[in-house]
């Protein structure tokens, strides 16, 4: 029960016992209202709050220290990628704008102008995410008091699949790179749906030349720390094996045998390379980021049409889709649950979607006639 009495300037202050700190000492809370109505509304409000579990602890912290800890206390619940993108925004957004603010003086216009200056600087899809990723931390530094709560966060830009290859920029890509060592990589991308991490985590044990197959369970990915590591795939749908033809699978067996050749640059990046077993050396040892850095230098000095790894594995989503691969099996292909296959790259099939419109209409037409 509150405890409530009248100061001498006519205002009135409830005292409200919330607990005891970790060494034993006792916790108050205070509010001051102008009339003893309000105060006790005000006292009751905290109280359920406390009852509830909702009751936040956190007014004399500071809102970058609470957004570090929360971070480091959820390392192992996020992929160390989103970790690592995380930390990123702490260091770039987060710590820069709130500075030494502590939890109590945070109001909502704050919220509103970190917005905005990211719209300022970014755009409104990167902009959205940074926010995303504070609302649960504000939630539960604050619970219901959070003050981003009733913040719209920006619209997510349609995504622009203007650079994803149609199949006559598909084959002007591999006619470019035939013969290379990046014809191997493309073909992954483009004719399987191989994620890059994906493609440069693969090994030797994990092909089958008999059956022309590739296993999927490990991708190359960053770590919390800022490093590459090999862990098992983004998901359970992940895990897969995909067909692929004879002569993708020979070109990838010529690299095994052959070695895959690397600059002086590149070999300096390379931060696994004391696999003894030939059967667990990467067959392309080579960072993923290096590679999308090298392979978008690639396309301006040889003029290959505007691509990456990402935009290869789209087309073959499309590609799957034009030619009438049922979505399941397109779904376990790409590695994909089957609700995100048909989100993310059915849109992309629309010449596929316009023909069979067109079907449509003809067909009922047909029978009213």
């Amino acid at each position: 029960m509150a405890s409530i009495k009248k100061r001498p300037n006519g205002s009135y202050q409830a005292t409200i016992y919330v607990g005891r700190d970790d060494d034993g000492k006792q916790l108050f809370k205070y509010v001051t209202k102008s009339t003893m109505k309000e105060c006790k509304a005000a006292a009751r409000e905290i109280e359920q709050q406390l009852i509830d579990g909702s009751l936040s602890q956190v007014d004399n912290i500071r809102i970058a220290e609470w957004i570090k800890n929360w971070i480091d206390i959820h390392n192992k619940q996020y992929s160390p990628s989103v970790i690592v993108l995380y930390k990123g925004y702490l260091k770039n957004h987060f710590r820069p704008f709130f500075k030494q603010m502590k939890f109590k003086d945070l109001r909502e216009i704050h919220i509103k102008k970190l917005q905005n200056e990211l719209l300022g600087k970014m755009s409104s899809t990167s902009a959205r995410r940074v926010m995303s990723c504070l609302r649960p931390i504000l939630y539960d530094a604050l619970k219901n008091r959070n003050p981003m709560k009733d913040v719209k966060l920006p619209k997510e830009e349609k995504v622009d699949y203007s650079d994803v290859p149609t199949t006559e920029k598909f084959r002007a890509i591999h006619s470019a790179v035939k013969g290379t060592r990046d014809e191997p990589i493309i073909l992954l991308a483009g004719w399987c749906g191989l994620r890059r991490e994906e493609i440069f985590a693969l090994k030797p044990n994990d092909l089958n030349f008999d059956n022309c197959t590739i296993r999927i369970d490990e991708a190359y990915v960053i770590n919390d720390q800022g490093k590459y590591e090999i862990k098992t795939t983004k998901s359970e749908n992940g895990l897969r094996t995909v067909a692929a033809p004879p002569y993708l699978m020979n070109l990838i067996n010529d690299v095994i045998k052959n070695g895959f050749t690397l600059t002086k640059k590149e070999r300096k990046v390379i931060e696994i390379t004391e696999i003894k077993n030939k059967e667990e050396k990467l067959i392309f040892p080579m960072r993923p980021d290096s590679y999308t850095s090298y392979l978008a230098k690639l396309v301006k000095d040889k003029k290959i049409p505007k691509t990456r790894l990402h935009f290869l594995r789209h087309y073959h989503a499309t590609w799957l889709y034009e030619n009438d691969v049922l979505d399941h099996l397109a779904a376990e292909r790409l590695g994909h649950d089957i609700k995100v296959l048909k989100a993310i790259y059915q849109h992309l099939g629309v010449q596929k979607k316009e023909t069979i419109n067109k079907k449509i209409i003809e067909l009922q037409q047909q029978e009213i006639n």
